[in-house]
């Protein structure tokens, strides 16, 4: 267990089905900026559809869930997609992580979680043998993965991208 600067323990671990529910509405949070909820049908709608795809990802090896929780509340997630390259005669097994869906509930913020679930997510890839983790932060999360140690790097593989959906 890790300490809030409150006092209270809480716990950083990889999710378990049982937190599908928890998952997807962080999700929702996430997604909405923490709006307040206009239509609660929506949100209800979303919450459904995201268990369900959730759940049917849950038994798949290439994503994972990191958590934090306190009293049996989740309050902090972050998601690694797990990327298998094409074999090489250099690297036959590659493999590297995009670190996506890093949301914690505005009021735990600060207070170190995020950079305890980036550790338990930095530990898990380096006994996953991932290469490397590739985020595209918000403008206003930048910092925070710059103080972990992400930086931008000037390779000479840097990728190219085509957006070939808006993503509706």
């Amino acid at each position: 267990m890790r300490m809030i600067d409150e006092g209270d323990n809480y716990q950083c671990r990889l999710a378990v089905p049982e937190d599908i529910a928890s998952l997807a509405n962080l999700r929702w949070r996430l997604c909405t900026d923490d709006a307040p909820v206009a239509d609660p049908n929506v949100k209800k709608e979303f919450i459904e559809k995201c268990e369900c795809t959730l759940s049917q990802m849950a038994g798949h090896k290439g994503i994972v869930h990191f958590i934090a929780e306190t009293g049996g509340t989740v309050i902090a997630v972050l998601s690694i997609v797990k990327v298998t390259k094409m074999p090489s005669p250099n690297d036959i097994n590659g493999q590297w992580g995009y670190l996506t869906n890093v949301y914690t509930l505005p009021e735990y913020r600060n207070k170190g979680i995020g950079t305890a679930l980036l550790s338990e997510a930095r530990d898990w890839a380096e006994n996953e043998q991932l290469e490397l983790l590739v985020v595209w932060p918000s403008d206003i999360s930048y910092p925070f993965y710059e103080r972990f140690g992400f930086s931008r790097q000037q390779r000479e593989q840097d990728p190219l991208i085509l957006i070939v959906s808006n993503g509706t």
